[in-house]
């Protein structure tokens, strides 16, 4: 009886020799004529027999193969399939509750300079020579005419009103930092991202640790993380950004472009949008059609220039509109080529009501950039609803942003799909408006690669804003019986889709003014 490393040598043995047998048939199979030379070597009988014998040996090699070969694919399928399951991709953004915060303050002043004189009735020292130190006591903030030089040499210090000694030859401990809220120890800086650095808590009788090790037992996958180890520790992340630099990105824009002195009536106006926007067409085309079509003789540059403008008199409505929202809301990202160079586009939208909330595109594909559009979303809401619901990839970013507004007390359910099938019940259930996005993606480049791209990201995030205002108040969607989402009779008396691009420049001087 063989060991299963002999057989496994012989199967490799097997695939070597077939290896050196085709490098040694090549040069016949690349021969479109055979002379007859080597027609003569090839039509031999014992090479003929030879040939024969290994189709046998081979063909029942492979039924005898083959069943058991079935076997193993399943059990290798089981097993890829319980990982998938059972493994918590992202289990390293569990969220913690907040840590200690103590300050520089709260570290070197702990007495009251004020009251200690009054309690005690302390006066200043009476003293023959000057000292040279001007500083005050790092612990009760006592002036130098508080102080006593030690060594005649200002290196040593000792403070008559709370009688504490400090040096300044050496610096003080530094105590201030973040401290762990289950034990009391100082975190350790253990990572330092682009967006947030991590902070673990080193203490091996924490009692989170401790608790984490039980409850290990019982529960393993519920530690799992991303590089395949187990987090035990307590784990803080401090991010290198707030919410009001966030909220300062996405203030309202001022806006100071005057349509009223064009070259054009508006009606060119309205066709340059319809054909620009609405049909995807780059602006070299829609000169084109202008001239061919309608007699109207007007050069890109200018098509462009009008585009820019509208964008930013429009952008004020796309964003602060009223809208209709549902609690649920679906997130993707894509790319697209700016200057020849990937930009990323974070879609955020209504999946129930065809409602695009967040739009922009960004360089990178961060926390940051997740973090910010999901604040633009959010902020459409009144009140964030009790039950929203955020469904993304597996991108651990949503992850990150999820934990970043927590801090802030903005909660919301996150549930993200992974994967192209349903390898688990949340992919099977949420799966369909993940799908949604997909769709806001295709139908965005599609639209996108018709204006051939742009060479500036202000370029491209000014057609995105054209873009998502026809979205939303413009384009009938067939999943809404051939309604736009935003349906408030805002276009009742204009059928053409040029008036109606007019119409809502006009509606938008109202969000510019207020």
């Amino acid at each position: 009886m063989q060991t299963i490393t002999q057989i496994l040598n012989k199967f490799n043995t097997l695939s070597t020799y077939l290896f050196i047998f085709i490098t040694n048939i090549e040069p016949f199979t690349l021969m479109k004529k055979i002379p007859k030379e080597v027609n003569e070597l090839i039509n031999d009988i014992e090479l003929i027999h030879l040939l024969n014998e290994a189709l046998k040996a081979v063909d029942k090699l492979n039924d005898y193969l083959k069943p058991r070969v079935n076997k193993l694919n399943k059990i290798i399928y089981k097993r890829k399939n319980s990982k998938i399951k059972n493994d918590i991709p992202y289990a390293d953004f569990k969220i913690d509750e907040k840590p200690i915060i103590k300050t520089k303050d709260d570290e070197q002043i702990t007495l009251d300079f004020n009251e200690l004189i009054k309690e005690n009735n302390i006066t200043p020292i009476n003293r023959r020579k000057k000292i040279e130190y001007k500083g005050c006591c790092p612990h009760c903030n006592a002036p130098s005419d508080y102080l006593y030089d030690n060594t005649g040499k200002g290196r040593h210090f000792l403070c008559k009103v709370c009688d504490n000694t400090f040096t300044l030859k050496v610096t003080p401990r530094d105590s201030s930092g973040f401290y762990c809220p289950h034990c009391g120890y100082k975190l350790n800086k253990h990572h330092d991202r682009n967006n947030y650095i991590v902070y673990v808590c080193p203490n091996n009788r924490c009692s989170y640790y401790k608790a984490s090790k039980q409850d290990f037992k019982n529960n393993p996958d519920k530690y799992l993380t991303t590089s395949k180890q187990y987090r035990f520790k307590y784990h803080y992340r401090e991010f290198k950004f707030n919410l009001n630099e966030i909220k300062d990105e996405c203030k309202k824009f001022e806006c100071k472009v005057d349509l009223s002195r064009i070259h054009y009536d508006n009606h060119v106006l309205g066709l340059i949008l319809s054909y620009y926007v609405n049909y995807g067409m780059s602006s070299r085309k829609v000169v084109s059609v202008l001239r061919d079509i309608h007699g109207i003789k007007i050069s890109h540059q200018t098509i462009m220039n009008y585009a820019a403008s509208v964008s930013k008199i429009i952008k004020n409505m796309v964003d602060y509109y009223p809208y209709k929202l549902n609690s649920i809301l679906s997130a993707d990202e894509t790319y697209i080529h700016v200057s020849g160079k990937q930009n990323y586009v974070f879609f955020f939208s209504d999946p129930i009501n065809k409602i695009i909330t967040s739009y922009e595109i960004f360089k990178n594909r961060d926390t940051r950039c997740a973090v910010k559009a999901l604040w633009q979303s959010l902020s459409k809401y009144e009140t964030i609803p009790d039950d929203m619901t955020l469904i993304t990839d597996g991108n651990p970013i949503y992850n990150a942003a999820q934990l970043f507004f927590e801090l802030y007390n903005i909660k919301f359910d996150l549930h993200q799909v992974i994967g192209v099938k349903n390898e688990d019940e949340e992919s099977t259930k949420y799966r369909p408006y993940k799908q949604i996005e997909e769709r806001l993606n295709r139908t965005y480049k599609q639209n996108y690669y018709g204006t051939n791209g742009y060479s500036k990201l202000d370029c491209a995030n000014s057609y995105m804003i054209l873009y998502v205002a026809f979205f939303n108040f413009l384009r009938r969607h067939s999943s809404l019986n051939f309604k736009t989402p935003v349906d408030d009779n805002l276009f009742d008396n204009q059928d053409l889709m040029p008036d109606k691009w007019l119409k809502l420049i006009k509606l938008a001087h109202s969000y510019n003014q207020a």
